[in-house]
């Protein structure tokens, strides 16, 4: 017993010692979990600026188009991000993530509750994706609900790389993290509260009330 018990303990040693001299992949891990989520939040921003210029009936073309170009590209490159993060912690041996840890939000080897958000926020980017995919299949309406589910994402997202991310203690990331949050958080409420915007949600409820 002894003899197992010492064999066991060495290959735990060796491997941590393989892992922390060669770091490699942590170090793509968190690069990639980094600039994904910088991608994801200009992503946000940009689809907030495109929504307030249609409310504010901006007639730029050039602006809008810029807009409308940037956001799909980025997002893609989000989702390429993303998945390099994940594939990266699956290879990692620092870690012991399986693929059922990044798909369901169950017995997770690392800080759970933060990475159970990580993976509710990949199902919620999922949903934003394949929506954006089948734009033009599905009504406007459907569509546009579907889409409010970035909001979530990110909000989950967030708290994700602040609860899990090792770098989340370091005063760049930190300015991120409220610097981004903050951009957000003030153009969501100029995008409620703009003049256009309430007025055109009122004269949507109006035929709504009087057809009651």
């Amino acid at each position: 017993m002894n003899i197992f018990a010492s064999l066991s303990s060495l290959s735990i040693t060796l491997a941590a010692t393989s892992a922390t001299t060669n770091p490699f992949l942590w170090y793509v891990t968190r690069a990639a979990a980094t600039s994904a989520y910088i991608t994801l939040s200009v992503t946000v921003i940009i689809g907030l600026f495109r929504s307030l210029a249609r409310v504010s009936r901006l007639r730029n073309s050039r602006a809008l188009w810029l807009l409308d170009e940037l956001h799909p590209y980025l997002a893609v490159l989000t989702l390429a991000l993303v998945v390099f993060h994940l594939l990266s912690l699956v290879f990692d041996p620092l870690i012991p993530f399986s693929l059922l840890n990044l798909l369901l939000p169950f017995d997770q080897p690392y800080r759970p509750l933060a990475v159970d958000l990580g993976v509710l926020a990949l199902y919620g980017l999922a949903v934003v994706w394949l929506s954006s995919w089948v734009k033009h299949r599905i009504a406007y309406a459907s569509w546009r609900a579907l889409h409010y589910t970035s909001f979530a994402a990110f909000v989950l997202v967030t708290l994700h790389g602040i609860f899990a991310g090792s770098d989340s203690g370091e005063p760049w990331m930190r300015v991120l993290y409220l610097g981004v949050s903050g951009v957000v958080t003030l153009l969501v409420l100029a995008r409620i509260f703009w003049p256009e915007a309430r007025q055109t949600n009122s004269s949507r409820v109006a035929p709504a009330r009087r057809g009651r």
